[in-house]
């Protein structure tokens, strides 16, 4: 069994990789135990890059529009890219008592 490398930090800690956020972004990288010094490595570095290009597609102020005696809000043509299309499965979970989470199926 191959032994794990453990990467060195400038202060003398060793970065691990964790869940962390980054310019309000969840992804993961390399955080250091001691001073939690960042950094990403190549493949996480591309996984960042997509996670911000589907920030960019959502996040946006939306207004609720009225469907039949329903309400409604209208999804970014982008998100085609993400796996959402028409008839495609949507869970939707309240947060609180202001929020809630849309979660593609």
């Amino acid at each position: 069994m191959a032994q794990q490398r453990k990467i060195t930090c400038d202060c003398g800690g060793h970065l691990q990789e964790q869940d962390t956020e980054i310019d309000h972004i969840l992804t993961k990288a390399m955080v250091c135990d001691a001073c939690q010094f960042t950094t990403l490595t190549k493949e996480q570095a591309k996984e960042f890059r997509k996670r911000v290009e589907f920030h960019q597609a959502i996040d946006q102020e939306k207004q609720v529009i009225q469907i039949g005696n329903s309400m409604g809000i209208t999804l970014p043509e982008k998100l085609r890219d993400y796996g959402v299309s028409i008839g495609k499965k949507l869970k939707i979970e309240a947060i609180d008592d202001k929020s809630f989470k849309v979660e593609i199926v």
